[in-house]
């Protein structure tokens, strides 16, 4: 008697040859012989390492990558391959070099966006039994220069905003003491009134003659 689980198929043969593949539940066999293999059928994760691959403008960044698998082909994925897994796993590094080779460096910083799983990677899943259902690329490593080269430059262009930040106040004020000097120019009274409210904002006292009050001076004898 074979029991058989949900989540599992059996491949069974029988003097070196397959019969079927046994769906869950209880099976009897009355004869001899028989040879039962069981493939697990639930979802697996398959994890790429960070491969290292130059950009197009040859720049090497480490890149990694996962995939969503789960078998739906036990007989396939038995007699296929020695090891499944890695046929899956040389497609996903392949892909991930033929593909970040044709990308620069701030296009997969930016990141690399798969809607739909890639075709080399479907069929090389499929002929080792899988069904890909996910896939993702995960990490991006750049080299540790490339790093302090880039906080150096967002460190530059903070500066630069703050100095032309400065440098605009400073031109704003220059600006309004040139107008206010404008002003008090073409109002000589207004500028008077603002002196005296200075000097009164100081506890002084300012003495302002109006042309009408000075003395007619006597003409040269």
């Amino acid at each position: 008697m074979v029991t058989v689980m949900t989540h599992e198929r059996v491949v069974h043969y029988r003097h070196g040859r397959l019969v079927d593949v046994l769906g869950p539940g209880r099976h009897r066999f009355w004869t001899t012989g028989h040879v039962f293999t069981p493939v697990d059928t639930r979802v697996q994760v398959f994890e790429v390492r960070p491969q290292e691959i130059p950009t197009s403008d040859g720049i090497s960044v480490k890149v990694s990558a996962s995939a969503r698998v789960a078998v739906v082909d036990p007989v396939a994925h038995l007699e296929h391959a020695v090891d499944p897994h890695a046929i899956v796993y040389d497609a996903v590094k392949a892909w991930l070099r033929d593909t970040v080779h044709l990308h620069t460096l701030d296009e997969v910083l930016a990141g690399i966006v798969v809607e739909a799983v890639p075709d080399p990677i479907a069929e090389a899943a499929s002929s080792a039994g899988y069904a890909l259902t996910d896939f993702a690329v995960r990490d991006v490593i750049v080299p540790a220069e490339i790093r302090r080269a880039a906080e150096e430059l967002v460190t530059v262009r903070q500066q630069a905003q703050v100095a032309l930040e400065r440098a605009r106040g400073e031109v704003a004020a220059t600006r309004a003491l040139a107008n206010g000097a404008k002003i008090l120019e073409d109002h000589p009274l207004l500028a008077s009134i603002r002196l005296a409210e200075t000097a009164a904002s100081h506890g002084g006292t300012v003495v302002i003659e109006r042309p009408a009050d000075r003395p007619a001076q006597q003409p040269l004898a």
